[in-house]
């Protein structure tokens, strides 16, 4: 991604060191108003409990659909199809501050969370945590560690279940209880 676009250090919109802002965008009105309320109530507790863990920065989350999401995949990593979330970290090195752009996709949440009979809003919250764990050096393409997948999934549901969700990741699908 050209990390170009993104805004001057000074721009006075921009948090101040401490904060933590999560800013979801539908343009295509994938969700419904009470549905994206509900993401923005999920979102503000989120970053209530990341910034107690000192977490700090700025999100950028845009809501695609399948068609927008498999573009994407594949123009960024070469994979064909869909997914559920592509993360963009955009701070440089070194740097204590989130900077980071996020593509969900609101079809494959939707996929997911009637699968696992939970609100389509908690799946999206899922891929959100997700992508920041990424930025904060959890990686669930391995396997081995305290920042591989087992560690990072169990991170997923521990902050989910923090800020009123509970677990989502480890919610079996339907039918297949486990």
């Amino acid at each position: 991604m050209d990390t170009s676009q993104h805004e001057p250090p000074d721009d006075p919109d921009r948090p101040t060191t401490g904060s933590l802002v999560f800013a979801p965008a539908d343009p295509g009105r994938l969700l419904a108003p009470e549905q994206f309320n509900d993401l923005h109530r999920s979102l503000d507790a989120l970053a209530s409990h990341l910034m107690q863990e000192e977490v700090a920065g700025e999100v950028r989350i845009a809501l695609v659909n399948d068609a927008a999401m498999a573009e994407l995949h594949e123009r960024h990593t070469g994979v064909p199809g869909t997914t559920d979330v592509l993360t963009f970290d955009l701070a440089g090195t070194g740097e204590t501050s989130l900077d980071v752009d996020l593509t969900v996709c609101v079809d494959q949440a939707g996929r997911e969370a009637r699968s696992r009979g939970i609100p389509v809003v908690h799946e999206l919250v899922l891929y959100i945590i997700h992508g920041v764990l990424h930025c904060v050096g959890y990686d669930d393409h391995t396997c081995e560690g305290d920042f591989g997948a087992d560690a990072m999934h169990r991170r997923e549901d521990e902050i989910l279940h923090a800020i009123g969700i509970g677990p989502v990741y480890s919610v079996p699908e339907q039918g297949n209880r486990r």
